[in-house]
């Protein structure tokens, strides 16, 4: 039984609370969702992966009754109960995320929280990084095939001021030798619409997000994502409707006069040496 602490470490939002303490999912599949969750806690190879269940649900109600699983595994490795509950706190902010988007409760990221209790990524101030290898189909300049990298990743936190990203590199680098030394990583990579080409050349130069895009070297061919920015921005999948958005500051007119001008946003991929 998950306790208003934890729910609160968590970061849930009270309504998402209320909601989940009433929640039904099959019992049966959860309990197997639960134990492949537990099995796959600390590997981190590609055929270690693991499928969310299709009712978010399912994935919700096990990743509670294994969160004291993935704690146990956080104090194993020596992380920090800060760095721990900053972690796995992300479940509270995506509840709160989709119910931005859609007006109700439910969990639309569930497929990214395995990637939290299966111990593969951590909270290190502004942002997030996942400790994976590097795929031979979408090799990373500079390194090998199976090379171990840290893959970054922004929550919705704060600016993306430089001093706040050059904390959390500073921890970055501190962090994954001393409680990971068996998988060395000598390089970060970037998959996100927020380095399109297109993005980094059309805000200010001094914005915080084009300080942030330019630090990354471009690598691989981007990718069409034309939902990305519009869900990023205005936490929205409609693209039917650009004008019921809100067009406040710079980004939010560039996202949608790129895609009213016949523009199509991608995501990008940039890799920098640690």
């Amino acid at each position: 039984m998950t306790t208003a602490e934890e729910y609160r470490l968590l970061g849930f939002a009270d309504a998402d609370r209320e909601a989940t303490e009433k929640l039904e999912a099959d019992p049966v599949a959860v309990a197997e969702f639960a134990s492949e969750l537990r099995r796959k806690i600390g590997a981190f190879t590609p055929e270690s992966e693991l499928e969310a269940p299709d009712d978010w649900r399912i994935s919700l109600a096990a990743f509670l009754e294994t969160l004291p699983d993935i704690r146990r595994y956080h104090q194993e490795r020596g992380i920090s109960d800060e760095i721990s509950w900053a972690t796995l706190a992300d479940l509270g902010q995506q509840l709160k995320v989709h119910r931005r988007t859609n007006g109700d409760f439910g969990l639309e990221t569930h497929w990214w929280m395995t990637i939290h209790w299966t111990g593969m990524i951590y909270a290190l101030g502004r942002l997030q990084f996942l400790l994976h290898q590097v795929p031979p189909s979408h090799p990373v300049p500079g390194t090998e095939p199976g090379e171990w990298v840290i893959g970054v990743h922004i929550p919705e936190s704060g600016p993306l001021t430089p001093e706040a990203v050059d904390a959390s590199f500073d921890q970055a680098r501190e962090f994954f030798p001393r409680h990971f030394p068996e998988y060395p990583v000598k390089t970060a990579t970037l998959g996100s619409w927020l380095i399109d080409p297109y993005l980094l050349d059309n805000l200010p130069p001094e914005s915080n997000m084009v300080r942030f895009g330019r630090r990354f070297t471009p690598y691989g061919k981007p990718q069409d994502s034309q939902d990305s920015p519009v869900f990023f921005t205005f936490r929205s999948h409609d693209l039917t409707d650009l004008d019921k958005f809100p067009q406040d500051t710079t980004l939010q007119r560039l996202v949608i006069d790129r895609i009213k001008s016949g523009g199509t946003w991608q995501s990008a991929y940039g890799y920098l040496k640690l």
